[in-house]
């Protein structure tokens, strides 16, 4: 005699998959977070009613108000932005670097970028600031 027993239907159990869900939404959350403000920079500008716009050039120096300088969101000492300038020069000879310094920078800090940066061939630079609104 053969016994035959009901199929089961498959059923999809959806706890695990809210699971795996929550935990790329967690991981893409904070992921996101860190693009906002890259290595924690986080540099108010100056303003300035004159300001226009530039082309993004390859490398962007960033001056902290402590005077630590940051090249591409990455700390560099001061010496070794010549190296870097030169390096960007050859692969682009159009090369503008722009300074974005803090506002409560000390002078010094931006005078000795801008040195660095023409010992290195770099003669097109700019400094960044926010554009300021006349009312």
């Amino acid at each position: 005699m053969f016994v035959t027993r009901r199929k089961r239907n498959p059923r999809l159990e959806i706890t695990p998959l809210i699971d795996v869900i929550f935990s790329i939404l967690v991981f893409f959350m904070i992921f996101t977070s860190f693009e906002i403000n890259p290595a924690g920079l986080n540099v108010e500008l100056p303003k300035a009613v004159t300001a226009t716009e530039r082309q993004p050039s390859s490398i962007t120096i960033t001056i902290a108000k402590t005077g630590t300088m940051y090249i591409d969101g990455k700390a560099v000492a001061t010496k070794d932005i010549q190296g870097r300038v030169r390096e960007a020069l050859q692969r682009r000879p159009d090369l503008f670097v722009i300074i974005k310094a803090d506002k409560e920078t000390r002078y010094e800090h931006i005078v000795k970028a801008m040195d660095e940066v023409r010992a290195g061939g770099g003669f097109r630079l700019g400094l960044a600031v926010e554009r300021d609104r006349v009312n």
